[in-house]
């Protein structure tokens, strides 16, 4: 195969990927294809993939809005031609607290912020906060979620991350660092776990031997490390959906969404005379 084909069956293959989800990230593309076993795991092949990628979308053949940059974005400044038009979004803001007739108070947290526009759309329409880590979250980022959840006694974290030393770790640094605060909500790590590995034969890396917590993790699971981002998209989206229906009242949920939309109708009324 010519270095011409090679491209052309990576454009074709990145193309399948974007057509099924989109936006998605150059990162979340570039492991979709791994998984698809397209290409191999290594610095070259992503830059091969972040390479089509820009002149896919140069020649038309991938659209520009297909794939995004969560992290170079513009601070813009909200603005409205008129209090009419501020209107329109004040009645698309309104949103009824779910959580004051729910059993349980439900978060989400997520390791990287590549993946956080599939869990910002899936969540939004149960209620649910999504908190993105990047990593291991700071002490502020701690503090103000103990803050949320007082004792915590009433609270469920459902985590979201790789399947390496730092992955599996995370939970137990975010129990430590609650506890320090005295919050003890109840912490489940959803994905990414070895069992998604096999069922899904997700291709692995090795783990980082920097790592400080390498050694125990290689003990318990051999020398394996794995991306959340290489899991396929449709089942991270009905593991979330998955997670967060089997935490919350339903019926209590579509009560408070039918209420809601009464109220919208009545801010609605009142914006009209407004204007």
């Amino acid at each position: 195969m010519t270095r011409h084909q090679k491209t052309q069956v990576l454009i074709d293959a990145a193309r399948d990927v974007l057509e099924a989800t989109h936006p998605m990230t150059v990162r979340q593309v570039y492991y979709q294809l791994v998984s698809r076993q397209v290409i191999k795991n290594n610095r070259g092949q992503y830059q091969a993939v972040s390479n089509v990628l820009r002149d896919a979308r140069k020649d038309g053949t991938i659209p520009w809005e297909w794939v995004e940059d969560r992290l170079r974005r513009p601070r813009q400044i909200s603005m409205w031609s008129d209090l009419k038009d501020f209107g329109k979004t004040l009645l698309q803001a309104y949103r009824r607290d779910v959580w004051t007739s729910q059993p349980r108070y439900v978060e989400v947290w997520l390791e990287k912020d590549a993946l956080s526009g599939i869990f910002e759309d899936l969540l939004a329409p149960y209620g649910v906060t999504l908190n993105v880590g990047r990593g291991y979250d700071g002490w502020d980022s701690i503090r103000n979620a103990a803050n949320r959840y007082g004792k915590g006694n009433n609270a469920t974290i459902l985590y979201f991350g790789d399947f390496d030393p730092s992955g599996e770790d995370m939970v137990r640094s975010l129990k430590e660092r609650l506890g320090f605060f005295d919050c003890h909500p109840s912490i489940l790590k959803c994905a990414l776990n070895l069992d998604d590995v096999r069922k899904y034969n997700l291709p692995p890396d090795v783990t980082k031997k920097s790592d400080t917590r390498q050694k125990k993790f290689v003990e318990r699971f051999g020398d394996i490390s794995v991306e959340l981002d290489a899991l396929p998209i449709d089942v991270l989206r009905n593991r979330i959906k998955v997670e967060i229906e089997s935490r919350m009242s339903l019926s209590a949920l579509a009560t408070t969404r039918g209420t809601e939309d009464h109220e919208r109708l009545v801010l609605k009324s009142l914006l009209e005379r407004l204007s």
